[in-house]
């Protein structure tokens, strides 16, 4: 008896030892596709709790555009289901530009290249699953005139 509840008790440690997967990780966004080096790129990342793509993220990040592409880190991250919607704020004024059509004027983007038939897409169809450190990629598309 004693033997059995010595192998329980040795078994339970060796199993408190095996490394937890982890809570929180590194995402990395890499933008593409950027025309010009005017202004700044915003990245949205949602985790479904809010309105995709509403104004309202999980957490944003701004960085300068410089050359045809940027790349933006999310640190600590839960892991968890996302959605990213990326925009080019070509003039600074922190707003999507629209020509008097409706049009965006200025870039913009979403993850897995989602695209929506008369709007954004779904937070569905641009979702992924992060549950490690990962990069990923959004390429901006231009509309509405230059």
């Amino acid at each position: 008896m004693k033997t059995i509840t010595t192998l329980i008790i040795a078994m339970g440690l060796m199993l408190g030892m095996v490394p937890s997967k982890k809570e929180e990780v590194t995402l990395t966004v890499t933008v593409d596709n950027l025309r010009n080096e005017n202004g700044y790129i915003a990245v949205a990342l949602h985790n479904g709790e809010t309105e995709f793509p509403g104004t309202e993220a999980f957490m944003t990040k701004y960085v300068e555009a410089e050359g045809g592409s940027v790349e933006v880190v999310f640190e600590n991250v839960p892991v968890g289901e996302y959605a990213l919607a990326v925009m080019h704020d070509e003039n600074g004024n922190e707003e999507m530009d629209f020509n008097s059509y409706g049009m965006p004027t200025e870039g913009y983007g979403f993850s897995n290249d989602a695209m929506g038939e008369q709007g954004p897409p779904d937070f569905d169809d641009a979702s992924f699953d992060v549950d490690e450190d990962m990069d990923t990629a959004v390429t901006l598309m231009y509309l509405g005139g230059f």
